[in-house]
């Protein structure tokens, strides 16, 4: 999985937006899916006049909150597409550079039992409509260092699923994707399907305010896989180690012993000799070169190797942006519930959080530093995990 823009004409031949329109409603993001050549159906009425790719059925069955219906979307998107993935769409959502990149991935696998949920950030309605943003990934991410957030887990935007399938939905059922997400993920779990979350791989950009359907949701089903950013021939994780000179190169070696583990050790040497002078830069000079979608800053103290495949592993699960681990101290055992101590070495998490929280304060020292990232994350829409198993001991 990677980060870059990919022009859709090369890559999403088998996807079609599928997104119905509240009564009253627009399709706000309309030119911006017909701009990148996805061709899309609108159910419900609007004032968008015809454009090339785009079908427009006003006459669909509704329900009693006026919205149209998830079977009426799905025998439609059936009936009026050959294209073998609908992706049910909220009707202001954008696709990120990102997701562009990482969509086809999904789509390959023709045929595949498969549903793919994601979330969406939120951003101010004038910043989605700055052309750079929807084609650079990094002027994205600056917006969202600034004014974004990302929706909690049981707030599901849009949806990927098979054409041809569900189309027993219930009459009552709204097409919104917040909506139709518990019984749809509900339905994929008993046909034993693999439930997806894809929201680090696939960002989706939505305005902040915009509205969802009347009444409250139903709960959540649990997925059972999850879709992370990582692209095939890069290290999955990325050990960000601030040392003393004299002892950095000693410590990168024994923290990767051998070439073919899937992770890479940036070192940086700090400015003292006990290695707790300008730790954050360090950690910032290590950030930028990293390659891996998992970042763990580290200092001088050495984690157990056998806890690398163990954290990799954590990484798999749906709904975790950070792990924090347990540490102990002169036979002090500090847990990972522990919400107010946080030392170099017992947080790590997906690199994408630690470029949006805009990297490492270098004006505080190491745990600071690492408190104000993860705080700035968090208020950013970052889930935090706990992991009670020792990154280190002293």
């Amino acid at each position: 999985w990677g980060h870059g823009f990919l022009p859709y004409h090369q890559s999403m031949d088998g996807l079609m937006v599928c997104t119905g329109l509240a009564a009253g409603g627009q399709p706000l993001a309309a030119d911006h899916w017909q701009a990148l050549g996805i061709p899309h159906l609108l159910l419900g009425e609007s004032n968008l006049p015809p454009a090339p790719g785009r079908q427009q059925l006003p006459d669909v069955a509704y329900t009693p909150s006026d919205w149209p219906s998830l079977p009426a979307a799905l025998r439609a998107a059936a009936q009026h597409s050959q294209r073998p993935w609908v992706l049910l769409l909220a009707s202001d959502a954008r696709l990120s550079p990102a997701a562009l990149k990482n969509l086809p991935q999904l789509l390959r696998a023709q045929g595949a039992s498969q549903l793919v949920v994601g979330r969406s950030w939120r951003l101010p309605l004038e910043t989605l409509r700055e052309p750079l943003l929807l084609r650079e990934q990094a002027s994205l991410d600056e917006a969202i260092a600034k004014a974004g957030s990302l929706d909690p887990p049981q707030q599901i935007s849009w949806i990927l699923l098979p054409r041809g399938c569900f189309l027993h939905a219930p009459p009552d059922l709204a097409c919104d994707p917040q909506a139709a997400a518990p019984w749809l993920m509900e339905q994929a779990r008993q046909l034993g399907w693999a439930v997806r979350e894809a929201s680090a791989a696939i960002p989706v950009l939505c305005p902040q305010g915009a509205t969802l359907t009347d009444g409250p949701s139903a709960a959540l089903p649990p997925c059972n896989q999850v879709v992370l950013p990582y692209e095939a021939g890069r290290p999955r994780l990325s050990l960000l180690l601030a040392a003393p000179a004299e002892r950095a190169e000693q410590l990168a070696a024994e923290l990767r012993p051998a070439p073919s583990l899937p992770w890479e050790v940036i070192a940086r040497p700090t400015s003292s000799a006990d290695g707790t002078g300008h730790i954050a830069a360090a950690w910032n000079s290590a950030l930028a070169a990293a390659q891996g979608d998992l970042i763990w800053p580290l200092m001088h103290h050495r984690p157990p190797l056998a806890l690398l495949p163990v954290l990799l592993r954590a990484f798999d699960a749906p709904w975790v942006d950070f792990l924090q681990l347990a540490w102990s101290l002169g036979g002090q055992h500090h847990s990972a519930w522990d919400a107010l101590r946080l030392e170099p070495g017992s947080l790590l998490g997906q690199s994408s959080w630690f470029r949006r929280s805009g990297g490492f304060d270098e004006t505080l020292e190491a745990a600071p530093a690492l408190q104000a990232l993860q705080r700035k994350a968090k208020a950013l829409g970052a889930l935090v995990q706990a992991l009670d198993l020792e990154a280190f001991s002293l």
